[in-house]
């Protein structure tokens, strides 16, 4: 009856959510009936109900599949390396940003900064692509510094650099606009602290060690769980784009995996029981670093 009562009360804010809801209710809940497919041999003329069931079988190819191992630690190994070293970087921006006394000097750094994560994948992939090409800016610099007799290369053509590349276009394009938030949470920080401890002579280090970072801290850590469910999701775009004939047998990741098994091959079921897995471990990854956050800072998302 209460429920009710609010409901009535406040009709119209629900009215402007029902627009969102029937969305996610659509697109995220409604395809969530496809899991059904990850358990059979699904046949798209019998249906959910006329493909035979066959139990666990597709995930026990996943895990034991060279190729779809391979994919798996690729995937651990790439999404690893972004979150654990790109993490900082736009926490340690948004400070050097907070130091930054001339205004009009600190907007225009900024607002470069954010400017790259307007792009989309594709985008930001063939910028790179005609940078390091044979006949790009990266080897004209080099034969300029080392001279004609340096060979021209172009390293997007070399596996062994997929992740330095990865990791590279990746801070560039998010690291500005990842620091917004960072800077909006130093500047709740009340300003009174810092008069105090100019006053008890703590320098602009100190006070970023002793003040900054503390204040910030539950932002960083609310953040830090949220983008930990990533370490098994690798951003599709990015890698599919950067991946060409003479890197993509060493560099598949489960989304390409699930993407080639799936609208490539067909094979719904596999590709099915791959994104189920996925997203499983996902949630159980965000679970146990939640648990293990709220433990150690008393900060945590539930």
């Amino acid at each position: 009856m209460e429920l009710i009562q609010k409901m009535n009360r406040y009709k119209f804010l629900y009215v402007l959510l029902s627009g969102a809801l029937i969305w996610t209710l659509v697109f995220c809940y409604v395809p969530m009936l496809g899991i059904i497919m990850s358990f059979q041999d699904f046949n798209i003329f019998k249906g959910f109900f006329g493909s035979e069931f066959v139990g666990l079988k597709h995930f026990v190819t996943i895990f034991t599949d060279p190729v779809f191992l391979k994919a798996i630690w690729n995937t651990l190994l790439y999404n690893s390396v972004i979150l654990f070293l790109g993490f900082p970087c736009p926490i340690i921006l948004a400070l050097l940003f907070n130091e930054l006394r001339g205004v009009f000097f600190k907007r225009a750094v900024q607002t470069i900064s954010y400017l790259p994560y307007f792009l989309s994948w594709i985008s930001v992939v063939a910028l790179f692509y005609a940078f390091f090409e044979m006949a790009g800016p990266f080897n004209d610099l080099k034969v300029l510094i080392f001279g004609e007799q340096v060979e021209r290369t172009n390293i997007l053509m070399d596996p062994d650099n997929f992740l330095g590349i990865l990791f590279g276009s990746h801070l560039w394009k998010n690291i500005g606009w990842s620091s917004v938030i960072f800077l909006a949470a130093i500047a709740s920080i009340d300003s009174q602290l810092y008069e105090a401890a100019v006053v008890d002579g703590a320098g602009r280090w100190k006070q970023v060690l002793h003040i900054t970072l503390p204040s910030i801290w539950p932002t960083v850590m609310i953040i830090f769980i949220l983008s930990s469910g990533s370490l098994v999701s690798s951003n599709f775009e990015q890698v599919f784009g950067f991946q060409n004939l003479y890197t993509m047998e060493q560099t598949q990741v489960v989304n390409t995996v699930v993407y080639k098994l799936g609208v490539q091959q067909g094979n719904y079921s596999l590709a099915t029981a791959f994104g189920l897995a996925q997203g499983i471990v996902s949630f159980l990854i965000v679970y146990v670093v939640n648990l293990v956050a709220k433990k150690v800072s008393n900060v945590g998302i539930w």
